[in-house]
């Protein structure tokens, strides 16, 4: 199977059940054969094991565009030779937050919720706010809820605090 993935003409149906050499066509430059004479090039960003999606990111004017083609789509991938004016697409560097700007994320908004009058209570690293719960590292998608509507009023609280706020 490796030899597939290393040959330059690789039937997607050979290897869609191997994630060995699904996982070795991430990053590389490809072109996608779809059904109905229809085909992508762009880089591989991930491919879903279970569906055999391919997320794409197609080089487009100065940057990259998004696309995913569903698995039962593509008939045959193709490894391409990689011009030297298409540059891959650049990696977001993750910051992850220092314990001191989470704790201070979390006084901030205990004081925000507060100042909008909302019953709030802290146990251990979690932030309760009536029957919705934050949790660590405090930011808008780690709201918990059971009701997605009053999720989405909490949400919108914390996207109202202005950004010089200050806990009281």
């Amino acid at each position: 199977m490796d030899e597939a993935v290393n040959n330059e003409n690789t039937k997607f149906s050979s290897i869609k059940k191997n994630p060995k050499a699904l996982l070795k066509l991430v990053n590389t430059y490809v072109r996608v054969q779809l059904i109905k004479d229809c085909a992508y090039v762009g880089f591989v960003h991930s491919i879903d094991p279970v569906t055999n999606s391919i997320i794409l990111s197609v080089p487009h004017d100065n940057g990259h565009q998004t696309i995913i083609v569903p698995g039962h789509a593509v008939l045959d991938i193709t490894q391409e030779e990689l011009m030297d004016h298409i540059k891959p697409p650049q990696k977001k560097e993750n910051h992850a937050d220092t314990p001191e700007e989470i704790l201070k994320r979390k006084e901030k908004l205990i004081s925000w919720f507060k100042t909008n009058l909302l019953p709030v209570t802290e146990i251990d690293d979690k932030i309760i706010i009536g029957n919705v719960t934050l949790l660590k590292p405090y930011k808008i998608t780690d709201i918990s809820a059971d009701n997605p509507i009053v999720a989405m009023q909490i949400r919108n609280v914390i996207d109202t605090m202005p950004k010089n706020f200050q806990p009281k």
